[in-house]
């Protein structure tokens, strides 16, 4: 039997992509597993109507996932490598956006980046 991760993060922004990497990271939970939820807002950027942090709860209650939810302010990369670190994940999990989902964004992708720094292993869903 294969080991499973202890400590998963899997940070959640609402998209599609997210919304699969959501669904990979509850097929992750082992017993004893423990699952943080982070949402990172940039610089600035004003708060949404509604969290996707509400939404990701919504999907994994329906799962039978238990989880902790946390919101951060800033560079999103670097926010969930920061928390990763904090908490010792095991893995992170995160989405890649499609073209159609990046609406402008600068040339940098979020999974990219957070590959490129984590101290864990990361898994990207596309």
């Amino acid at each position: 039997m294969a080991a499973r991760p202890k400590r998963i993060l899997l940070g959640f922004d609402g998209t599609y992509g997210a919304r699969r990497a959501l669904a990979a990271a509850a097929q992750l939970m082992g017993y004893g597993s423990t699952m943080t939820v982070v949402r990172v807002r940039p610089d600035g950027a004003s708060p949404d109507e509604t969290n996707p942090l509400d939404t990701a709860r919504d999907l994994l209650l329906r799962e039978l996932v238990a989880a902790r939810y946390l919101e951060r302010v800033g560079d999103p990369a670097d926010e969930i490598v920061a928390l990763a670190r904090d908490i010792e994940a095991d893995v992170i999990v995160v989405g890649r956006r499609g073209p159609s989902e990046r609406n402008g964004a600068g040339p940098g992708s979020v999974s990219a980046d957070v590959v490129a720094a984590a101290a864990c292993d990361v898994l990207v869903v596309g």
